[in-house]
């Protein structure tokens, strides 16, 4: 009877995994930074600025000319990055170089190749409250299934670990829709809460699948890095010299 009864779970258990599409595999950001001609049917939405409160916004606003500069430069976007600090969430979820999707029934595990980055998705549990969790880079995520969309809620991450600078308590709320728009394109549609912000918070994103890819080793440290002649400490890529 036992035997019996595994095997019937097991069963359901692939049975209900079937209902749904699988993002397992490789995924690349789209368009990438190569300048991809973009397909207009799966094109992401632009990101708005974040609907901060009035008191946040001139902070903001000033350091987005600090963020216009370094992009002007060629350097990295923020503080973290120079200091070897993951994107975290939501950023990781467009890092700068691949990611992977591992998928299973219980739980899907996202890496970012970018940092190492590691996102665990717990299937249809209830989501903690963020003052029950120890706050961390990639927050508490809980995830069930509508249809062929998989929709994520994430709360409880480090107030200092921003999205294009944005400022945000650890209470803010992270909810993402995530669906194929075609057998090799992904869509992560994002909306974020938070009492910094008048409304919510949205955009999309898109990945395009890499089937030939492999997920390589990426470890900060090894990173070489310079101090430039206005102090600020800015990337050499390998093999580069000074």
């Amino acid at each position: 009877m036992r035997a019996l009864a595994l095997l019937l779970a097991a069963t359901s258990v692939a049975a209900s995994a079937a209902d749904h599409p699988d993002f397992s595999g490789e995924w690349e950001r789209y368009p990438t930074y190569q300048g991809d001609e973009i397909d207009p049917r799966y094109a992401p939405t632009p990101i708005p600025d974040p609907p901060l409160k009035p008191e946040y916004m001139p902070d903001w606003l000033e350091k987005q000319k600090i963020l216009a500069q370094r992009q002007e430069e060629g350097q990295p976007a923020g503080d973290n990055y120079v200091h070897c600090i993951p994107d975290g969430m939501p950023a990781m979820m467009m890092g700068m170089f691949p990611m992977e999707i591992m998928q299973r029934p219980e739980k899907i595990t996202i890496l970012q190749e970018a940092f190492t980055q590691i996102r665990r998705i717990y299937m249809n549990e209830e989501l903690p409250k963020w003052d029950e969790v120890n706050p961390t880079f990639y927050g508490a995520s809980v995830g069930h299934w509508e249809g062929d969309t998989l929709v994520v809620e994430t709360t409880g991450v480090k107030d200092y670990v921003t999205f294009r600078w944005a400022p945000h308590s650890e209470s803010m709320k992270i909810t993402e829709r995530i669906r194929l728009l075609a057998p090799d394109y992904l869509t992560d549609e994002v909306t974020v809460e938070d009492e910094h912000f008048t409304r919510p918070w949205k955009w999309s994103w898109v990945y395009k699948r890499m089937s030939d890819y492999k997920m390589q080793e990426y470890v900060c440290e090894d990173n070489r890095e310079i101090i430039g002649e206005d102090g600020v400490q800015v990337f050499v890529p390998k093999g580069k010299s000074e």
